[in-house]
């Protein structure tokens, strides 16, 4: 039997969190012959967001594991530091993102010889339908970092993935929070790692969105820390 790790890195998402339990319901209808695990990487929650992952999830097969950090590269690191084993999945806690993603990337990286699946906004058979804000940051991210990496940057890199626990290089990360998921997917290029994407529908109009000015900001500044600080000296 497969493990299969569902992780949600979060923080302050006492708003959003209880979206979760439909893509629960969905994993555990369509994961059957798997021992699916749910894994919610607390960084830095000052609200009631643990609250209510132990009130309304507890019934469900969940983890709980908390940092003292909000960024989103620190939690999800501090996950890969415990070196589980099976697949593990980047989920989103809105729902915005297609669930058959991951039954397309799961039966992928059984049946290929593929070690990283994404799902991308870019991929030409994405349906994506978001509010103007989100079009507009989109558009400048893949531009940004286009002009920071040249062709390593092939898809949008902000986007849900499923992958084989055996990754390389994900010892390798830094503690980003924006960047992150921009990070993981260079460094699968820079490792030549086997990777494929598949096409996703895309819905976002979330009222809830933590999209600002400042979260902009800290992508561009920690884009160009990875860029001038890290990456020629990264050893594969």
């Amino acid at each position: 039997m497969n493990k299969i790790y569902f992780l949600f890195p979060v923080h302050n998402e006492e708003k959003r969190i209880l979206n979760v339990k439909l893509f629960i319901l969905w994993v555990l209808k369509n994961f059957k012959n798997n021992k699916n695990v749910f894994v919610f990487l607390l960084n830095n929650c000052s609200d009631n967001t643990e609250l209510l992952i132990k009130k309304r999830l507890e019934i469900y097969p969940i983890k709980i594991i908390k940092s003292n950090k909000k960024n989103r590269g620190y939690g999800l690191n501090k996950f890969f530091k415990q070196k589980k084993k099976g697949y593990f999945a980047v989920c989103s806690v809105d729902n915005a993102w297609s669930f058959n993603f991951y039954k397309k990337g799961y039966s992928l990286l059984k049946e290929k010889n593929y070690e990283i699946i994404y799902g991308p906004k870019s991929h030409p058979k994405s349906k994506v339908n978001t509010n103007f804000v989100r079009k507009v940051i989109s558009n400048f991210s893949k531009v940004y970092i286009k002009l920071l990496f040249g062709n390593l940057i092939e898809q949008d890199t902000q986007c849900i993935k499923i992958f084989k626990s055996d990754v390389k290089f994900l010892s390798k990360l830094n503690n980003y929070n924006y960047f992150a998921e921009t990070e993981f997917y260079i460094m699968s290029k820079i490792f030549k790692n086997n990777i494929t994407s598949v096409s996703v529908n895309v819905r976002n109009d979330n009222l809830n969105s933590k999209v600002n000015i400042r979260s902009i900001i800290s992508y561009i500044m920690e884009g160009l820390d990875f860029r001038f600080r890290y990456f020629n000296k990264i050893k594969v």
